[in-house]
């Protein structure tokens, strides 16, 4: 029903109808889901003229079945690599690699606002994920108690870090090919606040394992994997730099700085608490985990909000007086053309008027001009 109307130009109605199947599918098991789940990923790949909303609401769908459906997530993956082609790599002596198969519900044109359906599918897991690591502490905790079954209890808590790990994994990479494309404005935004709270998640995850023996057993394989793909050359961090110095390069609001300014720090401040956790879990493990990341940029740097904004703020101030000056203009042509007065010495004290008024707008354009400078 939900396609049929959305075919039918009836896109309101569209997204009432996803939305009544998204709840109905939310109280199915994962069992039941298969069916829901072929149909939505089909509809992805189906061309059609539809509004950005509907084009949302379908994918939204999409994702939320197939997180419903306890399946390996291929679907955000898939989606977070289509996005990344249409949108470009933010490296621009780089092409993005190959395209995956074609999902025709995603066009060029509506790509960056479609990102934020994805994001927010990210946010679910990450907080799912929180979840399971709260339950993954629990089980640990109960394993180490004395009377416990000790094979019994190691199997289980293997089993959630290994699910725990996979999903982790899969997020970096969303995250990643995101990170690596020219997503811009509060979409970027809602990416860089993700990064951060991925970056707590893993202080905390690998904090718990400073916790254990006080961290001489050390991380296992799978959290050391982990690591590599969130620190190393193909990492997390390399692709977040990028974005950083891909946002600064595009065209400045004072509001989009103003939010960067206090956004971009916390970012940077979440990311070297991790690292400085692993760093103390290398030392106590006797195990370099130092070789799984790779440090890329000084950090050393601290964004004066007011300044910049400030400075922008006079530039686009200067840019409306621009217009106004133009249109004054305008209006003392005219008058010029009706001076006051009669004869001759009317018409020359509206000339000297008109001038006087221009030397004092130059005077009022140095002035602008050297407060830019400084």
């Amino acid at each position: 029903l939900a396609e049929r109307l959305a075919y039918d130009d009836s896109h309101r109605e569209a997204e009432a109808a996803t939305a009544i199947a998204a709840q109905l599918c939310a109280v199915l098991p994962a069992s039941r889901l298969k069916k829901p789940l072929a149909w939505s990923a089909a509809v992805l790949r189906r061309e059609a003229h539809l509004s950005t909303a509907v084009r949302k609401a379908f994918l939204a769908t999409h994702l939320r079945l197939e997180r419903a459906s306890g399946t390996h997530r291929a679907g955000s993956l898939s989606v977070a690599k289509e996005l990344h082609h249409l949108l470009g790599d933010n490296l621009k002596d780089e092409e993005p690699g190959e395209r995956p198969e074609k999902l025709e519900m995603l066009e060029e044109g509506s790509a960056n606002s479609v990102s934020a359906t994805l994001l927010e599918a990210v946010e679910v897991e990450l907080g799912e994920l929180s979840q399971a690591y709260a339950h993954l502490s629990r089980v640990g905790e109960a394993a180490r108690r004395p009377e416990a079954d000790d094979k019994e209890a190691e199997r289980a808590a293997d089993a959630l870090e290994r699910a725990l790990c996979d999903r982790y994994t899969q997020v970096v990479s969303v995250l990643r090919l995101l990170l690596k494309s020219q997503i811009e404005g509060s979409p970027a935004q809602g990416l860089l606040k993700l990064c951060t709270a991925l970056f707590k998640q893993l202080d905390a995850v690998f904090k718990g394992v400073m916790a254990v023996d006080k961290g001489k057993k050390g991380a296992s394989k799978r959290l050391e994997a982990l690591l590599s793909h969130v620190c190393g050359e193909t990492g997390v961090t390399l692709a977040m730099y990028g974005l950083l110095s891909f946002s600064t390069s595009s065209e400045d609001t004072a509001a989009r700085v103003v939010r960067e300014a206090k956004l971009v720090p916390a970012l940077v401040f979440a990311l070297e608490k991790f690292e400085a956790t692993v760093v103390k879990l290398s030392k106590t493990s006797e195990r370099d985990l130092l070789r799984f990341m790779k440090r890329t940029t000084a950090r050393d740097f601290k964004i004066q909000a007011e300044e910049v904004a400030n400075a922008i703020r006079r530039k686009e101030d200067k840019a409306e007086k621009e217009k106004e000056k133009e249109k004054g203009k305008g209006k003392k042509r005219k008058a010029a053309a009706t001076p006051k007065g009669k004869g001759k010495k009317g018409k020359k004290a509206a000339e000297e008027e008109e001038m006087d008024e221009e030397e004092a707008e130059d005077d009022e354009d140095d002035e602008e001009e050297g407060e830019e400078e400084e």
